[in-house]
């Protein structure tokens, strides 16, 4: 089986990286991949270390900011047919099965799909209907159809993706699989903050933003704080500047310099998961959160927010702790209980280890997408 993969950056976010696996667990099944990318990035090492193929081709988002002008959106479209067509060319040259887009952000794989007469695949990793800053191009209503349209198969990364899109998709179009999750990075144990042992470290791994929610993680941070406990937030993740300036003022209101610390990017996150004494997801939504299936094979306890696709992967008091969304004090009371509690924090980062080396290793992910992609082209013969 020969299948084109079209990815939307050369970056190694959520997204990339569970395409990696994918990848990479296909290549072990005998299938030969060709991946698309808009730009170089550090994803491109990444696949020559396996002997995957790939070419870049410039290709654009088809969701926007809204605001933006109907004549730009306009040309945004017709720049897309543009690149769809040399997609089509690449991909009849190669002639390849089918082709599968690894996210909704763009649209130029399933047209050159179209357009070649391959079937094609879509995984969503990503809700068009949470951010209402962004819309589509030809429209949110328009794009739903086009995803159904152009499917043969349309793939969800986790329930509550699925339940998004079932406004306008059918739900037996859809099938949810898990992506499969590795952690390795750094085996240095070096604490990175020269902390008394009776501190508590927490960890945000994320992009500096409103929606990952580091500002209600400071605000719980200062409620520990106040009630005596040396609690320390490291925060990773590259920023909005903006955003940041935001955060470093309310780090600084709170009198908090002393406990809260801005890493940046990291290409290594792993490293801080794996010092914490608690990682947080504080999100308002996540479509799965691939840093809680970090955290817990890092065997660490973890306090979420319980939106989106989390939910579907903590069980509260049994693989993590929950608090609702927005309630800074109720996240500090999570905390507050695993200080106190150590032997209940050890017993969450095994259960949840436990739980989760089981069920998101790349085999059972790559067999679960052969066996889809295998359907497609016997449908398609």
């Amino acid at each position: 089986m020969r299948v084109c993969f079209v990815s939307h950056t050369a970056k190694r976010n959520g997204a990339e990286l569970a395409l990696l696996e994918l990848l990479q667990g296909l290549h072990e099944l005998g299938v030969e991949c060709l991946v698309f990318v808009p730009k170089k990035g550090p994803l491109l090492s990444d696949l020559d270390g396996l002997g995957i193929k790939w070419r870049q081709l410039n290709y654009r988002w088809w969701w926007k900011r809204k605001g933006r002008a109907l004549p730009l959106r306009i040309l945004g479209t017709l720049q897309g047919l543009i690149a769809a067509l040399r997609m089509a060319w690449i991909i009849r040259n190669w002639d390849c099965d089918l082709v599968y887009t690894n996210t909704i952000a763009i649209n130029t794989g399933a047209l050159a799909a179209w357009i070649v007469r391959k079937p094609h695949v879509w995984h969503l990793h990503e809700s068009a209907y949470r951010n209402a800053d962004l819309k589509f191009d030809v429209g949110n209503r328009c794009a739903a159809f086009l995803i159904n349209r152009l499917s043969a198969f349309i793939v969800a990364v986790s329930h509550s993706i699925a339940n998004d899109y079932s406004r306008y998709i059918k739900l037996e179009r859809m099938h949810v699989i898990y992506q499969s999750i590795s952690i390795s990075g750094s085996s240095d144990n070096k604490p990175f903050l020269a902390l008394d042992k009776n501190t508590f470290q927490c960890v945000v791994v994320g992009s500096l933003q409103p929606a990952k929610g580091q500002e209600g993680a400071i605000s719980a941070i200062a409620e520990v704080v106040r009630r005596g406990i040396d609690a320390h937030l490291i925060l990773v993740g590259d920023s909005e500047v903006c955003f940041r300036g935001e955060l470093e003022r309310q780090v600084k209101t709170q009198g908090l310099e002393r406990h809260v610390h801005f890493i940046g990017y990291s290409n290594d996150p792993i490293r801080f998961i794996r010092m914490a004494d608690a990682v947080l997801i504080c999100s308002q939504w996540e479509a799965f959160s691939r840093v809680t299936i970090e955290a817990m094979l890092a065997g660490k306890a973890v306090i979420s927010s319980g939106r989106g696709g989390t939910i579907e992967l903590i069980k509260n008091g049994e693989n993590g702790l929950l608090y609702e969304w927005g309630n800074h004090i109720q996240l500090a009371d999570k905390i507050h209980f695993l200080y106190e509690n150590p032997n209940e924090k050890y017993r969450l980062g095994a259960t949840a280890y436990a739980w989760a080396q089981k069920r998101f290793t790349q085999e059972r992910y790559a067999n679960e997408v052969f066996d889809l992609l295998s359907k497609v082209v016997e449908n398609k013969t």
